[in-house]
């Protein structure tokens, strides 16, 4: 019964935040429609030439791209370190500080043995059920490139430096898929572990941190390649 009440209850959050990002998505299109005739970095989305294998619907690399991969790992972390805050609550003393300091990071040094309170359940579903959805998209872009039903291409002269960064990028997003999830399945236990879910939360931040230095790697290799006008041809990585 917990459990199906804890699944109802995150199925709600869910549907809450896609009918919010339907309806942001649908003033953002409002707005853009009335600009014209722009020729920005974001509308460089379709590569003009693309050589080798052409199988599969190919999707440019592009610095906006990179930028608002970066968006989303920021989201990812906030959420991380938020889990981590809600299953290391204690009890407050009448002595205790009312000051709420937010970490700007977080470890498993900050995970003791300790009486923590038992997790909100609506609290720790929100902050799951808002980051799940961004590494789901991920997860399923990395998938359907394997799978050749996408391909990401880049510049010829950025192949190079840009296919390892990829493979670290497409395991680095399998890697949070498998603790999201891990954390969701703690979660509906009849007692959260919370220690557990906070050890889970930090590989998640760490995660999130080494792929936004890899993003920050691919960003000064497009960088290079559209200063130096060789972004004309274009070639899949995988």
């Amino acid at each position: 019964m917990r459990t199906r009440k804890m699944t109802n209850k995150f199925v709600g959050i869910i549907i809450t935040l896609l009918l919010l990002g339907q309806t942001f998505s649908d003033g953002t299109v409002a707005i853009a429609n009335t600009v014209t005739g722009l020729q920005e970095n974001h509308d460089r989305i379709s590569p003009t030439n693309v050589t080798g294998n052409t199988s599969g619907e190919a999707e440019l690399l592009t610095l906006n791209r990179l930028r608002d991969s970066g968006l989303s790992l920021q989201q990812i972390k906030q959420q991380a370190i938020n889990i981590f805050l809600e299953v290391t609550r204690k009890d407050v003393q009448p002595t205790d500080s009312a000051a709420i300091v937010y970490p700007k990071s977080i470890s498993n040094k900050g995970l003791v043995k300790a009486h923590y309170l038992p997790p909100r359940m609506e609290w720790l579903y929100f902050y799951v059920g808002t980051m799940e959805p961004i590494i789901h998209l991920y997860a399923d872009d990395v998938n359907d490139t394997k799978a050749g039903a996408t391909r990401i291409v880049v510049p010829k002269a950025a192949q190079e430096p840009l296919s390892p960064l990829w493979q670290q990028w497409s395991s680095g997003i399998q890697n949070l898929n498998e603790h999201v999830t891990a954390i969701y399945k703690l979660a509906n236990d009849e007692k959260p572990d919370n220690i557990a879910i906070g050890r889970h939360a930090v590989a998640m931040y760490k995660i999130a941190t080494g792929l936004e230095r890899t993003r920050e790697k691919g960003v000064t290799v497009i960088r290079k390649t559209e200063q130096l006008g060789q972004q004309s041809e274009t070639v899949g990585i995988q």
